[in-house]
């Protein structure tokens, strides 16, 4: 429970701070929301074999048309 009230005080602290300028505690929300949604993704994609090879593919040719444009 202390927790959850710990979280809770963070969160309405960092709207409180942005509200007068400062987006750090904003930030650090967002990056901890965005690294759950990719590991969430990451495992969601390790039980669909087929959408792995999918991504790496992409990932592969993505990667190869940016190294040929740096030219």
């Amino acid at each position: 429970m202390y927790i959850l009230t710990g979280i809770l005080m963070f969160v309405i602290g960092s709207i409180i701070a942005a509200c007068g300028g400062d987006f750090s505690g904003l930030e650090v929300i967002g990056k901890f929301v965005g690294g759950a949604v990719l590991v969430l993704a990451i495992m969601w994609l390790f039980t669909q074999p087929v959408l792995l090879i999918i991504v790496i593919a992409l990932i592969v040719i993505i990667a190869m048309c940016c190294a040929g444009s740096s030219k």
